[in-house]
């Protein structure tokens, strides 16, 4: 697999088939999608409905693995669980993340992995466009200005990182021990491709 994508969900059920269709569309092929309810009665129902067998059926197709997977127990505190559960198991040569209310574009495993694929780099990192306020968040390797939609990681890099843990702020810690561990790593200038929802009205707005 080219590349790995981890989403923990819970909660906004719209949201998260809107994310995860969102991941289905991407127009190259190739990829793994590690989509995790933690502890969600709504993806529990999903998956005994059998809700995505068809689209997971079409990925596969494809030759791409959409693995739809729920806790038998919530862990919370921000998906840490979730998180380093994935980054263990995942296959892609590289990896990256989503929250399940935000809506990637269907160029995005394209537009990330043009920026480290056939490079040294250790992570590359983009911005990201807000909705509905129109406009960019420029990533910096700053806390409070970067978190994990922006990265695209080389999965044996991401794997040697201390794990997560249930704080508020683990996608920083994360990113900091990336920063301090690397040499190689490499902002991308262009357009952004991983969309967050935002607050208000929205070409992507739903109600759960």
């Amino acid at each position: 697999m080219r590349i790995t994508i981890s989403m923990a969900s819970y909660h906004r059920p719209k949201r998260t088939i809107r994310a995860i269709e969102s991941i289905a569309k991407q127009n190259i092929n190739g990829w793994e999608a590690l989509v995790v309810g933690d502890g969600c009665s709504y993806m529990a129902d999903y998956i005994t409905s059998n809700y995505f067998a068809d689209l997971v059926k079409d990925c596969d197709a494809r030759g791409n693995s959409m693995l739809i997977s729920n806790l038998s127990e919530n862990k919370g505190g921000y998906g840490y669980h979730i998180i380093n559960m994935n980054i263990q198991r995942a296959k892609g040569k590289y990896f990256t993340f989503m929250a399940n209310d935000d809506v990637i574009l269907e160029n995005h495993f394209e537009n990330y992995l043009s920026g480290i694929e056939n490079t040294d780099l250790d992570f590359a990192y983009y911005n990201t466009f807000i909705e509905p306020f129109a406009s960019i968040r420029n990533a910096h390797l700053q806390y409070g200005s970067i978190g994990h939609s922006e990265l695209i990681i080389r999965t044996d890099f991401l794997q040697k990182m201390p794990l997560h843990d249930s704080q508020y702020g683990h996608d920083w810690s994360l990113i900091a021990n990336m920063i301090k561990h690397s040499t190689k790593n490499k902002k991308i200038v262009s357009m952004p491709t991983y969309i967050v929802k935002g607050i208000g009205n929205s070409r992507f707005d739903e109600i759960d």
